[in-house]
C-alpha cells in the first residue's frame, strides 16, 4: 500500500514539474493552424496571428500572442494588437467559466466604418462564444481608435488610448478610466456600462475630464444598435470651469440637454446655458438639433424671459449693479473669445424679452449668430430701447467673420432720442457728460 501511495506522489510531482517546465521546451508556433481555426470559430470572425504564440498552464494559465488581426482583409472594420497577454483563472475553467484574471492589450488598432445608412462595418458574427458569461477582472489597453464616416467621408481618431478597468460582462458592463489624445489635446475620461432598462441597449456613463483643456464632458443615457446602426438617447453636458489665477479670468459656463441621435440627425430637447458665476449668470433655455452628413450643421433656438447684463458685468463688490452701457460693452463683447468653436457650422438665434442693461431695460431683443471651428460672427441683432426707439442691425458683408470688428447695416428709429442718450449715459451722469455720452452712443451704433 505504502509503495503504491508513493508511486502516486511521484507521478503527481513529476506530472507537476512537467506542467511547470514542459511548456519551456514546446514550440507552441507549430499548433498556430489549429488555435486560428478554433479562435475564428468561436468569434465568429477570422482570427490571425502573425507573430509568436506561447501558452502556459501553471502557475495559472495563460497565452500570450504577437501581431493579432481579427476581421478580413477587405474588412473596413477589423481590430489589430501587437501584443495580446491573457492570464485565466483556473478554478473558473474547472467550473465551466471563462474569466480571465487579467488581459493586457497593447498596440491595440481598431477600425469602424459607418456606412451610408449608418451600420457599422463590422462582420457578421456566427461564433459560439456566449459574450454575457465572459469576465476579466483587470483589463489593461493601449492603441487608437477610428471611426470612418462614408457619407461625410470623415475620420474621427482617437490616439494614444490607455485604459485600464474591468470587464463584467462583454455584454455590456464595462467600468474603468484613462486617457486619449485627440487633434494633439490629451483627454482623462471615466467610463462605464451596463444593461440598459428592461434589458434593452446599454446603459453608457462617459464622463472627459478637463485634462489639458478646460472643458469637462459628460454624457449619460442608453446605446442601442438597430440592424447594426447605433442610436442614443440621455443626457449631456458640457462644463467649463472658472479661469484660475494666472491662467485667465474667463468666468464659467455650462451646457446641458437632452439629447436623442442616430447616424443621420441629433434632437437636442430642454437646453439649459448658463454662463458666468452662479449669483450673476446669464441663463438661456430652448431647444435644437444636429444634421450630420457631408455639410453638418447645429441650429438652435435659445430665448430667456429677462437677463441682467448689469449684473453679470458688476464686480463682486460693487454697490451699484446699474452699469453704464457703453462702459460695460468690452466685458459683453468679451463673450466671443470664450465662446467655444465647434468643429462644424453652427447657426445659433437668441431672444429675451427684456435686458436690463445701464439701469434701463432693452426690450424684444432678438440676435443670430454664426460659427464655424474658426470663428463666430453676428449676422443679425434687433433691439426696443427707451424713447419709443427702436434698432436694427445687420451684417453687410459674408466675409465680417469677426464679433469685435465688422461690417454692417444699422437702422435707428426713435421718438425721443433724449431718451436713447440718457440709456448711453447710464445712470451716473456724473462720470459721462451729454457729448461725451452722445459720442459713445455713435461709437456703439458703429460696433466698434
Amino acid at each position: 500500500m505504502q509503495t503504491t501511495l508513493l508511486g502516486l506522489a511521484i507521478a503527481f510531482i513529476i506530472a507537476l514539474i512537467a506542467a511547470l517546465v514542459g511548456p519551456y521546451f514546446i514550440d507552441w508556433n507549430q499548433f498556430r493552424p489549429q488555435f486560428e481555426a478554433e479562435a475564428t470559430r468561436i468569434i465568429g470572425a477570422p482570427v490571425r496571428v502573425g507573430g509568436k504564440l506561447d501558452a502556459r498552464l501553471l502557475p495559472a494559465p495563460s497565452l500570450q500572442l504577437h501581431s493579432v488581426a481579427v476581421g478580413g482583409a477587405n474588412d473596413l472594420g477589423k481590430v489589430r494588437a501587437d501584443k495580446l497577454d491573457v492570464e485565466f483563472s483556473l478554478s473558473s475553467l474547472m467550473r465551466g467559466e471563462v474569466r480571465a484574471t487579467e488581459l493586457t492589450i497593447n498596440g491595440m488598432s481598431l477600425d469602424l466604418g459607418l456606412d451610408a445608412k449608418g451600420r457599422i462595418d463590422w462582420p457578421a458574427s456566427t461564433g459560439t462564444v456566449n459574450l454575457g458569461s465572459l469576465a476579466i477582472d483587470r483589463l489593461n489597453l493601449t492603441g487608437r481608435i477610428a471611426l470612418h464616416d462614408a457619407t461625410s467621408r470623415s475620420t474621427l481618431e482617437l490616439n494614444d488610448i490607455a485604459f485600464s478597468g474591468d470587464v463584467r460582462s462583454l455584454a455590456g458592463s464595462v467600468r474603468g478610466d484613462g486617457s486619449f489624445m485627440l487633434s494633439g489635446t490629451r483627454y482623462p475620461f471615466r467610463v462605464s456600462s451596463g444593461q440598459g432598462p428592461d434589458g434593452n441597449g446599454t446603459r453608457v456613463h462617459l464622463n472627459v475630464d478637463p485634462g489639458q483643456r478646460a472643458l469637462a464632458i459628460d454624457l449619460d443615457g442608453v446605446l442601442n444598435f438597430d440592424a447594426r446602426a447605433p442610436r442614443f438617447e440621455g443626457a449631456m453636458m458640457l462644463v467649463a470651469p472658472p479661469g484660475q489665477k494666472g491662467k485667465g479670468n474667463d468666468p464659467p459656463w455650462r451646457i446641458a440637454a437632452k439629447v436623442k441621435t442616430d447616424y443621420s440627425a441629433a434632437r437636442l430637447d430642454q437646453i439649459e446655458v448658463t454662463y458666468g458665476a452662479e449669483e450673476r449668470a446669464l441663463k438661456l433655455s430652448g431647444n435644437g438639433d444636429i444634421r450630420f452628413g457631408a455639410t453638418p450643421l447645429l441650429h438652435a433656438a435659445l430665448s430667456a424671459r429677462q437677463l441682467d447684463a448689469d449684473r453679470f458685468v458688476a464686480k463682486d463688490n460693487a454697490k451699484d449693479n446699474a452699469t453704464e452701457p457703453v462702459r460695460a460693452l468690452p466685458t459683453l463683447r468679451a463673450l466671443s473669445s470664450v465662446i467655444p468653436h465647434l468643429p462644424i457650422s453652427a447657426q445659433i438665434e437668441l431672444a429675451s424679452e427684456q435686458v436690463m442693461l445701464g439701469g434701463r431695460p432693452l426690450q424684444d431683443i432678438a440676435a443670430e449668430l454664426h460659427g464655424d471651428d474658426k470663428s463666430w460672427s453676428l449676422r443679425r441683432l434687433e433691439f426696443r430701447a427707451p424713447g419709443a426707439t427702436r434698432v436694427s442691425l445687420s451684417e453687410a458683408s459674408e466675409k465680417s467673420v469677426s464679433l469685435d470688428r465688422f461690417k454692417a447695416a444699422l437702422s435707428v428709429e426713435s421718438s425721443d432720442p433724449e431718451a436713447l442718450l440718457d440709456l448711453a449715459a447710464g445712470p451716473r451722469r456724473d462720470r459721462l457728460s451729454q457729448p461725451e455720452a452722445a459720442s459713445a452712443a455713435r461709437r456703439c451704433d458703429r460696433g466698434a
